[in-house]
């Protein structure tokens, strides 16, 4: 998000419908399991944009394509709703996916390489589910469908567009499906997200202006002097909307599919933190640069840049996949998905700072919005599932994305490029009872232009493109694992 400026705008419920007797106690902790793991921290990932799409190692390990053949797992919550009738009796899972991420930025003016910070993370996803009758089935699903996490060291030069950012959002869904007939059967759910923003960022001085109005560029302050550690957070707020999906058996082996999760809006009240950073800096005069800067910015009654409110929102993008599963073999399947997600909702992100000097509802100079101009994205998703023993399933599959961030915002927010992914997992069930699922998956991405800095003051640019001096590159291991238990 955008960094604040003085003198000037700136850029910175479900249904369980419990068997009778010991399964109504098995359902009831089973639910109160499933809150368990909401509470539970829940990191953030790159994928395309900052959607997630592993949330569950079966559907992982076949790159996702599952909307038209569930996994039987109870992802089908997440991944089309329609198809949790196909279950039988409870069925509870939970897993996650280690994300180790990796990448770098070359400065394409001094050849300066500086490393992502980003440590191992986990994403976590739970479902439980319960047949009624044929025709009926219930369940509750909370996973992790978007985040973003991107670190980078405070001295890096792009600290002051961010080096530590987080943004994540935890869906809870009750849901519901039917079967219509032998061939059809629909299904969805509301949705309650969960939300949370983090953004860690400097300031350049050298951008800002002297309480004389002399930018302090002009006073031979250098660039990229950082003067002021900025931190904007919001966290547990509250966003609603739906997902909802159907499946057609064209034939005993031929089905097709849809789902669609609709977009989702959640404003943050959150906290906006300011901390001085000293500079050292004398002006030729002998006037220390850091003590105005302290009378002047940072205290209370006369500065802007002391901790306030502030109010932002951010609208998680809607997800249109569709998609057929065939059944080459008795025991070879094969799928293929498409996925639209709609991250041009992403235009402009708000800020609206709360300054404590100001009258209530007074406008404040810091107040901004940081463009974005994010692109619709699509995805080709390409799944393979051989059953090599009655217990034993192999599973592979790839997966091609377009990027969200277009080029004049490849910033260590978000630097991205079109991705390949390619994935290979295991499925085994020693007994009825129990399964376990695991997935690997490499993501890959060609290096990209992208920026570290802003236009700076009396520049003249036609695109923040111009901007873009040096290359970001990115990989990603994932590795997936969901125990499922069958009751």
């Amino acid at each position: 998000m955008p960094s604040p400026t003085f003198g000037a705008s700136s850029p910175l419920a479900t249904a369980c419908v419990p068997p009778p007797g010991r399964a109504t106690r098995a359902c009831l902790g089973l639910l109160f399991a499933l809150l368990i793991w909401l509470a539970a921290p829940a990191a953030s990932v790159q994928a395309q944009g900052f959607g997630v799409f592993e949330q569950g190692a079966c559907a992982m390990a076949r790159a996702g394509a599952t909307v038209a053949d569930g996994c039987g797992d109870g992802s089908s919550i997440y991944f089309n709703p329609a198809n949790i009738v196909d279950n039988d009796g409870l069925v509870f899972s939970a897993g996650a996916t280690m994300v180790a991420a990796q990448g770098d930025y070359t400065s394409g003016l001094t050849g300066e390489v500086s490393d992502l910070q980003n440590s191992p993370i986990l994403v976590p996803h739970a479902y439980l589910t319960y047949k009624v009758n044929p025709s009926l089935a219930t369940g509750l699903g909370i996973f992790v469908p978007y985040g973003l996490s991107t670190e980078w060291k405070p001295t890096f030069d792009g600290a002051f567009e961010g080096y530590d950012s987080g943004v994540q959002a935890i869906y809870v869904q009750p849901t519901i499906s039917y079967r219509i007939n032998e061939r059809l059967r629909v299904g969805g759910g509301p949705i309650v997200a969960i939300a949370g923003v983090e953004l860690n960022q400097r300031q350049d001085l050298s951008r800002q202006e002297a309480p004389t109005g002399t930018p302090f560029a002009q006073l031979g302050v250098p660039h990229h002097t950082a003067f002021v550690d900025v931190k904007l957070e919001g966290h547990n707020e509250i966003g609603f909307g739906a997902n909802v999906g159907a499946t057609f058996d064209a034939t005993d082996r031929l089905s097709l599919a849809a789902r669609f999760t609709t977009p989702i809006k959640v404003t943050f009240d959150g906290d906006a933190t300011f901390n001085q950073i000293p500079t050292g800096i004398i002006l030729p005069d002998g006037t220390g640069i850091d003590a105005v800067l302290a009378q002047t910015q940072f205290s209370e009654g006369t500065g802007t840049l002391v901790d306030q409110g502030i109010e932002t929102e951010i609208t998680f993008p809607a997800q249109l996949v569709v998609g057929v599963s065939f059944d080459a073999t008795t025991d070879l399947s094969v799928m293929a998905d498409y996925q639209w997600t709609s991250w041009s909702d992403l235009g402009a992100i708000p800020l609206d700072f709360e300054d404590i000097n100001l009258e209530p509802g007074e406008p404040s100079a810091l107040d901004t919005e940081r463009e974005l101009n994010y692109e619709n994205t699509h995805g080709v998703r390409l799944g393979a599932q051989y059953n090599v023993l009655d217990n034993l399933d192999a599973r592979a599959g790839f997966i091609f994305n377009t990027a969200a961030a277009p080029a004049a915002t490849v910033t260590p927010l978000l630097p991205e490029n079109d991705r390949t992914h390619y994935t290979v997992g295991l499925g085994y069930r020693p007994v009825d009872a129990f399964e376990v699922n695991a997935a690997y998956q490499y993501l890959g991405q060609a290096d990209r232009a992208g920026r570290v800095r802003d236009v700076r003051p009396g520049e003249s640019v036609n695109s923040l493109s111009e901007l873009n001096e040096g290359l970001y590159s990115f990989d990603a291991h994932l590795v997936g694992l969901t125990l499922t238990v069958h009751l």
